[in-house]
Formats: structure tokens, sequence, C-alpha cells
């Protein structure tokens, strides 16, 4: 916030301190009379700063329309300043904090955060709402097939039909997760990562695709961020969801050097036709089997041949798969381990937790497929080693945020 939009909201916050002593000075004779012209322009300027600080002009600390219908009253006038009194306080150490974010991203992070607190729910889904409508029916269209089709993801939206499930989820999990999306944020270690996590949580409530472009990585590939991530011919990989051998020939692209590499992949079709493309390279092993946090089966949901999204799943498909934890199934030294798991990346990570907390190996991990991996699989990590530096990478540019990726070094 610059010098001089602090300066005026500090400036209207000086008035409605001077307003809030005029009613705690007001004797009971003169108290009819200036009560109602007090509180009025109290509440003018109370929803202007509310507005300014926090986004909206009702705030969950303070009631105005309740305030007003009890002013009255004299009997209520202390109970009347200290309600006053509260919210001036409150809103200057907003304002402080505010001014003493370190940039414009920083800014609008503790923006955010203060919104999520502040604001009552309801307000906050309302006016995603109206956030997604003024995009146009186009682009609203666009929004409802791509959330329709990754609904068990993040939640379903068909405007039509009156269901605003994704928005209903994300709200809820940024109410009842802020502290967590505060936690990673300060967390994060450059400010490409802060600026990636804010943009996701912006585009969340707003729909706004300028947040989407923000997001996007256009110097490195996938996973392979070279200022992040330093590989040499000792590396020994694990590639959890290898696909058809994608990523693996993005890594040797990138940095052509490795000692072995495993590639986990669920579905034997891709596996079959990621043999065939990574066949000119050597020390691979191919492995068709799931990763979960403990060994067993499941069942198998392919969505096609090929596809990049199918899973293991409860329930019964017809198809099973092997389920093996990393620690058991791999017991040499890992140094390198990426997943794109659908989903399954909590469990994964729980079934790896020595090689995690022994060998400190580096983490490329998915955390798009949900509406909670982008902070809890942070957490996960914490737990298990305390030294994990983290950062943030989004790779893609769809119609929501996705293909971010979580670098863990």
């Amino acid at each position: 916030m610059n010098k001089g939009a602090y300066m005026q909201i500090k400036e209207t916050l000086d008035q409605v301190g001077a307003l809030i002593k005029s009613i705690q000075e007001l004797c009971e004779k003169d108290y009819d009379e200036s009560i109602i012209s007090l509180t009025w322009d109290l509440g003018y300027m109370i929803e202007n700063i509310n507005q300014e600080l926090i986004g909206s002009k009702k705030v969950v600390f303070c009631n105005l329309d309740e305030l007003e219908s009890r002013v009255t009253d004299f009997k209520y006038r202390k109970e009347l300043v200290r309600a006053y009194s509260h919210w001036e306080n409150r809103m200057c150490g907003v304002l402080k904090q505010r001014f003493q974010a370190e940039n414009t991203w920083d800014e609008k992070f503790i923006k955010l955060m203060d919104y999520v607190q502040y604001v009552d729910f309801d307000i906050i889904v309302e006016k995603a709402k109206k956030s997604l409508l003024s995009q146009g029916p186009e682009l609203v269209n666009k929004f409802c097939v791509y959330y329709q089709e990754y609904n068990e993801m993040w939640g379903l939206l068909d405007v039509d039909n009156s269901r605003y499930d994704v928005i209903l989820n994300r709200v809820t999990v940024l109410k009842e997760h802020r502290e967590d999306f505060i936690w990673l944020y300060n967390r994060l270690g450059d400010w490409r990562s802060k600026i990636v996590l804010c943009s996701m949580l912006y585009n969340w409530i707003t729909f706004d695709l300028d947040y989407i472009d923000v997001m996007k990585e256009r110097n490195f590939t996938d996973y392979y961020d070279l200022d992040l991530l330093k590989c040499d011919d000792q590396e020994v990989i694990v590639d959890l969801g290898a696909w058809i051998g994608d990523s693996v020939e993005g890594y040797i692209s990138a940095y052509g050097r490795y000692k072995k590499i495993f590639c986990y992949e669920i579905d034997s079709s891709s596996m079959e036709e990621m043999k065939k493309n990574l066949s000119k390279y050597s020390d691979i092993e191919y492995r068709n089997k799931a990763a979960g946090c403990k060994n067993g089966r499941s069942s198998l949901v392919v969505c096609g041949p090929q596809s990049t999204i199918n899973r293991v799943a409860d329930g019964h498909t017809g198809k099973e798969i092997e389920i093996v934890t990393l620690d058991e199934d791999i017991r040499e030294k890992i140094t390198l381990i990426k997943m794109d798991i659908e989903g399954a990346e909590q469990d994964a990570l729980l079934g790896c937790s020595r090689h995690i907390r022994e060998e400190k190996p580096k983490l490329l991990i998915s955390v798009y497929h949900n509406n909670e991996d982008i902070w809890k699989i942070p957490r996960i990590i914490y737990t298990m080693n305390k030294n994990y530096q983290f950062y943030l990478r989004s790779n893609g540019w769809q119609w929501g945020p996705a293909e971010i990726v979580l670098f863990a070094i």
C-alpha cells in the first residue's frame, strides 16, 4: 500500500475515533438529538473502509444493522462505544499490516486472507457467483464444461441448474484452512511460488483467467525448473504416474544423466507405449503397480487407453492393480521422486516416509487434484522432515488452476 492511500484511510479512521469519542461523551439529555446523525456518519465511514481494506462493506466483527437497531437506547451507549472501538482497533491493525506488506503481491495475499477471515461465508459465495457470471455466457459455458469433466476433483459447476459446488467447496476450504494457507505462503522459497499460490486462490473466487495466465511457467518444462532442481549422474529417480514416458524424456532432455529410473504406471497400455518410447535408454525399470500408504490391491478406474486420468479407487470396477509402498518396493537410496497420480499423492507420500526422513530425496509432486493437496501435502512432508524448502510452479493453461507442482527440496 502506498503512503498516500495509507494516510487517507488513517485519516478516516481518526475521524471514526473522534465520532466514537463524541458518542462516549454524550449525556442522556442530548443523546436522542445527536445519536442518529453520529451513527449514520459512522456507518458510512465504516462501510467505506471495510470495502477498501477487506473487499466487502460488511464484516463479521461489526454488524452495523444490529448496532443501528439499538442506538436510540441511552442504556446501550457503552456497549455501542465498545463495539465501534473494537472495529476501529481491528481495522487499525489490518491497515498497519497492509502498509507493511513487502510488495503488491504480499499485500494481495494479506488482503485475501483478511477477506476470508472477516467476511461471512454466504457473502463470499455470492460474490464468487457474481464474478463467475460477469465473465459472459461463452466463458461461463467453458467453465461449466471444464468443472463438470473434473467434478470429482473440485466439485460440480452447472449454472443452468444452479449447482455451484466448486465455489462452495473452495470457500469452505479457504475458511477452514486459512491458517494452513498462511503457513504455506510464509514457507515458500521465492516470490514466483507466492505468486502461484496467491493467483490460484484469487482464481478460486473470481474465475478471472488473468490469474491463470500469471501463474503459467514460461521458461522451463514440467517438473524440471533449472533454477530449483540440480541433478547429476548419481540420480536414482522414481516416476510415479510415468504414463507413456513423457516426464522421463523431459528429465533426460533437461539433464541428460542419471544412475537409474523406476517408472510406475497403473495402466498396462500406457506402460507398453512407454517401453517403446524409452527403449533407447538404459537403466530403467518398469513397474505396473500403484504407490500407496500400504501394500495391497485396489480397483482400477480406466478412463481410456493411455488416458492421463486413470486412477485407483474404492469399490469394484472389474480391474485391479497391486499397491505397494516405496519404502518396501525400493530398498536402495532414492534421490528424486516425481508424483502425478490423480489424487493418490498423499497416500503415496505416507508410503515413502522412510526415504523422505532418511534420504531427503527431491520431491516433485502434483498438488492440484483436489482442493486440499495444495496445503496438506506440504504439511505431510514437513512432519516427516522439517528441513525441506517448498516452491510452487504452474505448468499449464486451463479454465481453472491445474498442473501445479510442489517442489520440496
